[in-house]
């Protein structure tokens, strides 16, 4: 018996049962690389028309429009009137994958860094983004022609700084040097560390006993702080240890890549937020 003869409730029980079950929407990632040059093309605010996409891309616009109503399909796009543009659902994923993107060519291009490096400094959420101290750095590998040549582009940028974030597992004393003299002429320091080191530093560093300095330092105490992390308002500096667990700083990563400081400036809350703050008055 044929949906022509049955009455019209059972007719729409009938065809809903026809149908396949329905399916969560925006589960098919934007990977092909149509969609992919789409999604990069969109803006999450100001929409866009097909025909100004098709311009952009140098698509045919038919194309380029079966692959809009795909990302919609997606929940990826959404359109306004004859615009098109990204969903938050678009805006993260393209975030993500341009993160990933970043990361995998940083692991590619620097590969025997990283496999000769110890990672665990870096926690797992700051790795998969780690792609992004890559873009604008300025060394990874110290000059062998040049002795030092790596510290002293360091102390360079340390000097011309005034604001530092500093989480670390050694004491660098070129580095404590420089900022200890910035911090006395107004800069200010943020540093967390772990118990040996401040108690080195509590030894051998003046400016930290100095009273009239403290409303320009915060010390934390953290014990698991494994890597050498400065930044200041206009540069990364990142050292690993060696997987021996010597601390090496012939092959750091220097950058001044806007992302890249974001990137080291969260990596230093986050130890500082699991830190233990110093009390200067009787350090």
């Amino acid at each position: 018996m044929g949906l022509q003869a049955i009455g019209s409730e059972e007719r729409m029980q009938a065809e809903r049962s026809l149908k396949k079950p329905s399916q969560p929407r925006a589960k098919i990632s934007a990977t092909h690389s149509l969609k992919g040059r789409v999604m990069e093309s969109l803006d999450h605010k100001e929409p866009q028309t097909t025909r100004a996409l098709s311009q952009k891309l140098e698509l045919h616009q038919s194309s380029v429009s079966h692959t809009l109503n795909e990302l919609m399909e997606e929940d990826l796009v959404t359109k306004k009137g004859k615009g098109y543009r990204l969903s938050n659902v678009g805006l993260i994923q393209r975030n993500v994958q341009d993160r990933m993107a970043k990361t995998l060519r940083c692991l590619m291009d620097h590969r025997d860094f990283f496999l000769s490096h110890d990672l665990s400094g870096i926690p797992l959420g700051f790795q998969v983004s780690m792609g992004v101290v890559s873009d604008g750095q300025e060394a990874v590998e110290k000059d062998p022609a040049i002795p030092y040549h790596m510290n002293n582009a360091i102390i360079s940028i340390l000097k011309q700084s005034s604001r530092f974030l500093v989480a670390s597992f050694t004491l660098v004393p070129d580095h404590q040097l420089t900022v200890a003299q910035a911090v006395r002429e107004g800069g200010h320091l943020q540093a967390v560390s772990s118990d040996r080191i401040l108690q080195e530093l509590r030894l051998q560093s003046h400016a930290l006993k100095d009273v009239s300095l403290h409303s320009r330092k915060e010390l934390y105490r953290h014990n698991n702080v494994n890597l050498h992390l400065i930044v200041t308002e206009s540069h990364l500096i990142l050292a690993l240890p060696r997987l021996d667990g010597t601390c090496d700083l012939e092959n750091i990563i220097i950058s001044k890549d806007r992302e890249a400081l974001n990137w080291g400036r969260m990596l230093y809350y986050y130890f500082q937020s699991y830190g233990e703050k110093v009390d200067l008055a009787t350090f």
